[in-house]
């Protein structure tokens, strides 16, 4: 019957051990250590004890009460570690949320709103900091709970008379009601962490419709930094129109006044003498280039010949006359090419006369024109003002009508296109 006491403990506190999760065994460090000095205090104390064998009915039977109230007890201790174990599980997930919502909101919100709630946000994080605290205070509490009925049961088996049993259930009771205070302090701060959860998910909804708000405010600042855009292109546009408008005027005035004044007195007259000088220049050139050449040629010859007065001289006459003979048929030749090149330049410039003529008949005529563009584009002008004006008002009343989407209306065989903020009329 001694040897089955003995067990019964031994037992109980394996099972206890088995039952705890091994990914949490991080949290019950402390936990395990206790058990094993628990286990050798076991051991030291179950050797050579429980001599005694008086009254072993009402022994059994309170130990078996006694065995049945701590059974009820380990279990307890058991869901409320799971328990535990899950919060701990819940409370990590909601800070690596809590972080990673913190994160993103230091990037991308700079209000004073964003700021008030990071603010409530660090007083709940440092508030959870102090419950996890807490609660690790209150595992030890438990765990040193669990070592001292440990203790206290193996000292019930030594004690073998009932004033001895009624020490250890007055312990007991003692243990109990501080276990029970333990669970009321652990229902306590899980009514405190789901108070704490509400609270966080408030928040978050709060977070949401700021954001929310935050984005509908940016989305009207796009718009309305679109529609200044539209309306900067549009001055734009309108004073790139005025300003090629007036520069085509301008242009189209120097162009008459150098027509008349400048280009038919004096272009066709230095054209003219240019192309003379130019040709004179090049005959006289041609015709130093030659002296120069045959003078070269005649002191190549002279030189020669005195050189080589004692060697064929017959033979070498011959060759020089056949020479002078080439270089005169040549030279007969040159003076003919240069003739003909007079004559040539005679032609082109009579024929250079002849187009200046017809181009002054040409000229005339382009002026003629020009006083006819002059005048259409003083119709034009007043047209363009006339229309801009009847579209300054189409568009104050489209304006009023219809958005800055393109699209189009036709009114009166007129249509209006509108793009990207801008009007385009076809008539």
């Amino acid at each position: 019957m001694e040897n089955i006491i003995k067990e019964e403990p031994r037992r109980r506190t394996t099972i206890y051990l088995s039952d705890i999760h091994v990914k949490n065994a991080d949290y019950f460090q402390p936990a395990s250590t206790m058990i094993s000095s628990s286990n050798t205090h076991e051991t030291e104390i179950h050797v050579d004890k429980f001599h005694q064998t008086e009254d072993n009915d009402n022994e059994k039977i309170e130990l078996t009460t006694l065995n049945n109230h701590f059974e009820n007890y380990l279990n307890k201790i058991k869901i409320l570690a799971n328990i535990n174990i899950n919060l701990r599980h819940e409370i990590v997930n909601i800070l690596q949320t809590y972080m990673g919502h913190m994160k993103e909101e230091k990037q991308n919100d700079n209000n004073n709103n964003s700021n008030s709630s990071e603010i409530e946000f660090n007083n709940l994080r440092r508030q959870l900091n102090n419950e996890l605290q807490k609660l690790i205070s209150i595992q030890t509490r438990l765990q040193r709970a669990d070592y001292d009925t440990k203790y206290y049961k193996n000292k019930v088996k030594l004690f073998s008379k009932s004033n001895q049993y009624e020490i250890i259930q007055q312990q007991l009771n003692v243990n109990l009601y501080e276990l029970n205070l333990l669970k009321e302090q652990f229902e306590k701060q899980q009514e405190s962490l789901l108070s704490y959860k509400r609270q966080y998910n408030e928040y978050m909804l709060k977070l949401i419709e700021y954001t929310n708000e935050y984005n509908k405010i940016a989305y009207e600042r796009m718009q309305n930094e679109n529609s200044l855009y539209t309306l900067n292109e549009q001055l734009l546009f309108e004073h790139e129109y005025s300003k090629k408008c007036q520069e085509e005027f301008e242009q189209l005035e120097k162009i008459q006044y150098d027509l008349n004044n400048e280009f038919n007195k004096t272009e066709f007259k230095k054209i003219i003498e240019k192309i003379r000088q130019d040709y004179e220049s090049y005959n006289e050139i041609q015709v130093s280039e030659l002296e120069l050449f045959y003078k070269t040629k005649i002191d190549l010859m002279q030189n020669n010949f005195q050189e080589n007065e004692s060697e064929n001289h017959s033979e070498e006459i011959k060759h020089l006359e056949e020479q002078n003979q080439s270089l005169e048929k040549k030279l007969k030749q040159l003076k003919n090419e240069l003739h003909h090149i007079s004559e040539q330049n005679q032609q082109q410039y009579e024929l250079s006369y002849n187009e200046y003529h017809q181009l002054q008949i040409q000229v005339s005529d382009i002026e003629s024109l020009i006083l006819d563009l002059r005048n259409n584009t003083i119709q034009l002008s007043s047209e363009i003002n006339t229309y801009r004006c009847l579209l300054t008002n189409l568009v104050s009343s489209f304006q009023q009508t219809n958005k800055p989407s393109s699209h189009r209306q036709q009114t009166n065989n007129i249509i209006f296109h509108f793009r990207n903020g801008l009007l385009y009329v076809r008539i």
